[in-house]
């Protein structure tokens, strides 16, 4: 993956700054072609690369965690599982647990899918993950960012957008897992 895609040095202090970085990188995925990775590999490395025991990452720690896993090699596609009880994320350990089964769901979405279009069936807008593409998925995390940042959370026990937390982040992509 070309490095000024995922490795700019410009600083992602603000909700702002992670959406103009999600937005570059939705632009690099658009025009990559055949180099893109799914987006449960893409979960998988992230759950690869997270630290133990590391602070809430603020924005600065997500968009390193986010680019450290974009640039860490392959971790190949997630055995298809349904994404079963949410236990609360609470540390760097849940968030890694969410990660692997959130990439095992969209793993079953992928195979549903794929199962629709052998059978001649329209598979568009089914399954549980509202993207089938990573930038499919950057969009949708960066769309409800901008739906959410600077607003109080709209459903009783979920975490503010801000500060950002573990629990914020595992907030964010099940939000972005679903939001059109």
């Amino acid at each position: 993956m070309p490095t000024d895609a995922t490795n700019q040095p410009d600083p992602t202090e603000t909700g702002a700054d992670f959406r103009v970085l999600l937005q570059r990188l939705i632009r690099h995925y658009e025009d990559s072609g055949t180099d893109v990775p799914e987006v449960d590999d893409v979960l998988l490395r992230w759950a690869a690369v997270l630290p133990d025991h590391a602070p809430d990452p603020g924005w600065p720690g997500l968009a390193r965690h986010l680019l450290d896993a974009l640039a860490a090699p392959s971790a190949g596609l997630a055995a298809p599982a349904a994404l079963a009880d949410e236990p609360p994320v609470a540390t760097s350990g849940d968030l890694r647990t969410r990660l692997r089964a959130l990439a095992a769901d969209y793993a079953r979405d992928r195979a549903w899918r794929a199962d629709r279009r052998a059978r001649g069936e329209w598979a568009g807008d089914g399954g549980g993950w509202a993207s089938a593409s990573l930038a499919g998925f950057l969009e949708s995390w960066d769309s409800w960012l901008d739906a959410s940042l600077g607003r109080p959370p709209r459903f009783p026990g979920v975490p503010p957008v801000e500060p950002v937390t573990w629990a914020s982040v595992a907030w964010q992509l099940g939000a972005a897992r679903v939001y059109e």
